[in-house]
């Protein structure tokens, strides 16, 4: 649901453009890259995994789903993709400003789901819809604003509009998602699987996940109904 409202977010059609989505074998980019081409008809997605997952991609997101794998253990992106050709970034690494020289000036966009929200779009956003609605402290809500309009007034320079993304949960976007698995045009990529009683694999698999490497689709934490939990 993530990479479906994060391309959504592109100002005209994504067909026959340039799609760039960072650890396309990640929870969130497997999705974006099969998406970006599959449902937007995106003329070219590239995307980076390790060395061990290039026989992977294919095989798991479907032959024609990406254009231009880099291994990003013996190659920058920024010294394999010609500068000034990607029209789209969905930025889930966290390096979206590294990634200006590659921007089409004018036209290009960038989507990120893992620098930091500005101050105002976290007090807005459902991590704080609590019944007690905590207010974040001014000093920290004002340092994040500032944060925010660096990384714009940075992109601006380069002809780029960037922008944080909160995930908007909806059951429209999840039925939408359904109906491209039922489809084809979607594949789920389940990489681990842990018993929710087994602590410590839990602990594991998260910490997997929370470094951004070495994880492999998504992760699925089972919980045994049998189990008697009172």
């Amino acid at each position: 649901m993530t990479a479906l409202q994060a391309l959504r977010k592109y100002h005209g059609s994504l067909a026959g453009k340039t799609v760039f989505v960072p650890a396309g074998l990640s929870g969130t980019g497997l999705f974006a890259c099969q998406l970006a081409k599959n449902v937007f008809h995106a003329g070219k997605v590239i995307t980076t995994v390790s060395t061990a997952k290039i026989p992977k991609l294919k095989e798991l997101l479907g032959e024609n789903t990406v254009d231009q794998i880099i291994d990003y253990t013996k190659s920058e992106p920024r010294d394999v993709i010609e500068y000034g050709s990607v029209d789209f970034l969905f930025d889930t690494v966290g390096l979206a400003m590294q990634y200006l020289c590659l921007m089409r000036p004018g036209s290009s966009r960038i989507i990120s789901v893992a620098t930091l929200p500005s101050g105002n779009q976290l007090q807005d956003s459902s991590l704080m819809d609590l019944p007690h609605r905590p207010a974040i402290p001014i000093p920290f809500r004002l340092g994040l604003n500032m944060l925010d309009q660096v990384r714009k007034l940075r992109a601006r320079r380069y002809g780029v509009e960037y922008s944080y993304m909160f995930l908007a949960s909806t059951g429209k976007d999840l039925d939408e998602l359904r109906r491209y698995v039922e489809e084809g045009r979607l594949r789920t990529v389940v990489g681990t699987v842990v018993e929710f009683r087994d602590i410590e694999s839990v602990r594991n698999a998260c910490d997997v996940v929370y470094s951004g490497k070495g994880g492999l689709g998504k992760l699925v934490i089972r919980v045994d109904k049998s189990e008697n939990l009172s």
